[in-house]
């Protein structure tokens, strides 16, 4: 007598039902790993944005002086960071500082515009919604909308203060110090010539307080307004050299040097120089 054997294989049912648990599962997940997906293009959108800020401004605690430090301006636009066209070369100026383009100042990576697209492939917005500002249009690809990214979150201001404080060696009959800030009215015959050097377009320039006597005493401010006027920008966030050499009558004259890194944002470096 022959026993009757189950053929192997799926039913049509249990087929139909396999292949709609599949696809249950998988509507549930696409949403998930569409999530995930954007989460990780964000992320390496707003650290992108990060390190092309970091190009233009520089880092004092590279130190790097950045786009703005080299040539003493923002970019027009994005393309500057790694094209150097007709932008002044690289130098070097007074103490060490350097003055020109010193790109390319965005790692390449796998194409030379890469840096210029954010996360979905659409173009970085620059100086917007207000200058030096840099915006991604985010995951819609379209301004607004609450997913756009923006970094720095508020405007960047390019330039700082400088205050300088002078110490000068005196000697006389009786003592010899330091006289901090000596002022005209009490050195008769004094001499004074205070440079802060910057850059102009990549090219260096300075700007001075000098005059026998000086126009005015110690200490000295330099800022985007004093002593040019406001629409320059010699005051521009960077690395600075400034000098001074000073003479108290009837000492012979002294001098003194420093290297200065002035902050963005309107914010104020002070330097002591000691004149001897």
């Amino acid at each position: 007598m022959r026993i009757g054997r189950r053929t192997s294989g799926f039913t049509l049912i249990e087929v139909i039902v396999v292949i709609a648990v599949i696809s249950i599962l998988a509507a549930m997940a696409v949403p998930y790993a569409v999530k995930i997906i954007d989460q990780s293009r964000e992320e390496a959108t707003r650290k992108q944005l990060e390190e092309i800020n970091r190009a233009v401004m520089g880092d004092p605690t590279g130190p790097t002086a950045g786009f703005l430090g080299d040539r003493g301006a923002l970019p027009a636009n994005l393309s500057m960071l790694n094209t150097q066209g007709t932008q002044a070369g690289p130098t070097t100026g007074t103490l060490g500082v350097k003055y020109g383009w010193y790109g390319p100042y965005v790692k390449i990576g796998y194409s030379a515009g890469a840096y210029l697209v954010d996360g979905w492939g659409t173009p970085l917005v620059y100086n917007s919604p207000s200058a030096g500002q840099i915006t991604s249009y985010g995951p819609d690809r379209a301004l607004g909308g609450g997913d756009d990214i923006v970094y720095p979150s508020s405007a960047v201001v390019p330039g700082g203060r400088l205050l300088v404080n002078l110490y000068v060696w005196r000697t006389d009959n009786t003592t010899s110090q330091y006289v901090l800030n000596p002022q005209p009215v009490s050195f008769p015959g004094m001499r004074m010539d205070v440079r802060m050097y910057y850059s102009a377009n990549g090219v260096e320039a300075y700007k001075s307080y000098a005059g026998t006597p000086p126009p005015t005493g110690p200490p000295y401010v330099f800022s985007p307004a004093l002593p040019l006027p406001a629409t320059a920008l010699s005051t521009h966030a960077g690395f600075h050299a400034v000098t001074a050499a000073c003479t108290l009558p009837p000492n012979a004259q002294v001098a003194g040097q420093a290297v200065v890194y002035i902050p963005e944002n309107n914010q104020q470096t002070q330097v002591n120089l000691y004149l001897r």
